[in-house]
Order: structure tokens, then sequence, then C-alpha cells
């Protein structure tokens, strides 16, 4: 998988979604009060507390920490909304293919098909 691009309040921060250390995920149960796979879950499921502990960890690993404290009580300003979430590298999604000018979207029949009796042209 490759590394994300994570976009909070307009400022973009790589950041690698494999690779957690333990040192980190325990700081992550400490601040959650949630155990580190269940945030994981969590985050997956759309739970704001989970993106708040998202947010404080790819700050913290983008050299901007934010105290979780200010996170939570709102001393640093953070909507849902403010966060967006994709990889880096995929594809573009204005580049999607179009098909062939002619050409046909439908699968061929397979050549050894053969057609039930009655279901003909009507000649015997």
């Amino acid at each position: 998988m490759p590394p994300l691009k994570v976009t909070i309040k307009g400022e973009v921060f790589p950041f690698d979604n494999e690779r957690y250390p333990v040192s980190e995920a325990i700081e992550l149960e400490s601040k959650l009060g949630m155990p580190f796979h269940a945030w994981k879950t969590a985050l997956a499921s759309g739970s704001v507390k989970a993106l708040a502990g998202f947010v404080w960890l790819v700050l913290k690993r983008n050299g901007h920490a934010v105290p979780w404290e200010d996170i939570v009580s709102g001393a640093y300003d953070l909507a849902e909304n403010d966060v967006e979430i994709e990889e880096e590298g995929g594809e573009d999604p204005t580049e999607v293919p179009s098909p062939k000018p002619g050409g046909s979207t439908s699968e061929p029949s397979p050549s050894d098909s053969v057609s039930a009796p009655g279901s003909g042209t009507g000649s015997p």
C-alpha cells in the first residue's frame, strides 16, 4: 500500500500507514482509552475520536506536534471536514480510459456455444 497523503486544514502531510512503532501504538491507546486495533477499526468506521487520534499522530510524525488536550478541547480548531485522506500516487480519476470508437463493451460469445432446439431462425 502506498503512503497516504493527508490534508489537514489545507496543509498536506505524508503518512506511512503501514508502520506503527509500538511506542506510538501505546501512546495512542493511552490517549484514546482504546486498544490499538480498536482504534484502527474505529477510524475506518468514521469515529471522530479515532480521527482526532489520527490527526494527532500525523501532525506528530511530521514535526507539527499539537498537544492531545488541545485537539479534544477545541483549542486546536479542527472540524471533521478539515481532514482529507488519500493514497499518494494513486490514479488520477480524471484520466479514465474511454472505449475505442465503434468498439463493443460486451464480451464475445464462446465459439463452442450451442443453441437449444427451437431457438433458431425458424428453418428446419
